[in-house]
């Protein structure tokens, strides 16, 4: 009779397949472990508390070393951007909301230095020139412009102004198209392309100021712009000019605060601000900029801030708010 062994011994091959299965388990347990640390790596990072406001007005080209701030406005226009001719005293909804801006970025109004501008291509101009860290004077965030855009800081629509006393009558857009009417508007704004799609005939100017005095004249039947700026001129010559209750575009205006190209510092700064106005106590210093401002000139409707374009998660050491 043959007995059976009873050695324990395992077959050699058996341990080439425990060798895999030890192998194979080691290699699943240090992916996980990897993926686990790889998340907790971008928590941290996204969580990182050397993001600070305070980072980014050191990394910022634009901001750093400087003890003044360039800003560049319009003063022209009544309650919204205008310049006593006779006191020199800034006044209007885009001048308070460039002083909050600049406040919150670390420059008093005393040290704010104002820089003139006019027309759209002046606006950009002075970015690229170097004779302004940022401009508030109703700018159009487009992509295809040679700045970059923080906000927006308001949504408006394109309007049309009329003379009250003119014979012409026109009510709607078919009528803005009649080949007897001219409509002023300036050269490269966001009016110009939205009545050129609609085929109303246009004359381009440089400066608002010529198609006011054109209005005035006779010259022109109307004039488009954002309404945030006829209304300006509207409250001051009430008794010679309407708006008219017209789409012009197909969407409103998203109107932001311009910086130098490539200054994503200053941009997400901004951004940051903005948004922590529109989230923190009421009322914000864009409420109460728009309520003493250009705010009762203005349908109701627009009497809210809009949301911001990807606004950054900050850490403001100064005023121990952390983003909403």
């Amino acid at each position: 009779m043959i007995e059976e062994s009873t050695d324990s011994t395992l077959h050699p091959g058996s341990n080439d397949r425990l060798r895999r299965a030890l192998r194979s388990a080691l290699t699943i347990f240090s992916v996980v472990v990897f993926l686990a640390l790889g998340g907790v790596a971008a928590c941290v990072e996204q969580n990182d508390p050397k993001r600070t406001v305070e980072s980014l007005r050191e990394k910022s080209p634009t901001l750093r070393d400087k003890v003044r701030l360039r800003v560049g406005v319009r003063e022209t226009l009544p309650y919204l951007s205008f310049r006593d001719p006779n006191t020199g005293v800034r006044s209007g909804f885009e001048i308070e909301i460039a002083k909050a801006l600049a406040a919150d970025l670390g420059f008093s109004e005393e040290r704010i230095d104002w820089v003139t501008v006019t027309n759209v291509q002046n606006r950009m101009h002075v970015l690229q020139a170097n004779q302004a860290d940022m401009v508030v004077a109703s700018l159009t965030m487009l992509a295809d412009r040679p700045v970059d855009f923080a906000g927006p800081y308001q949504l408006v629509p394109q309007a049309v102004m009329v003379n009250k006393q003119h014979t012409k009558r026109i009510d709607t857009v078919t009528d803005l198209r009649a080949p007897d009417i001219i409509v002023c508007t300036g050269i490269g704004s966001t009016s110009s392309q939205a009545l050129e799609a609609k085929g109303i005939r246009l004359e381009l100017v440089n400066d608002r100021e010529q198609c006011i005095e054109g209005m005035k004249s006779g010259r022109y039947d109307a004039f488009s712009s954002d309404l945030p700026i006829l209304a300006s001129i509207v409250a001051t010559n009430a008794n010679r000019f309407e708006i008219l209750s017209l789409i012009v575009a197909d969407a409103e205006e998203r109107i932001g605060v311009a910086v130098p190209k490539g200054d994503t510092a200053l941009r997400d700064l901004i951004a940051y601000f903005l948004n922590r106005w529109l989230h923190g106590p009421q009322p914000s210093p864009w409420l109460l900029a728009y309520d003493r401002t250009i705010g009762p000139y203005l349908d109701a409707r627009f009497r809210s801030q809009p949301l911001v374009d990807n606004p950054p998660q900050l850490v403001d050491y100064d005023s121990k708010v952390r983003p909403q």
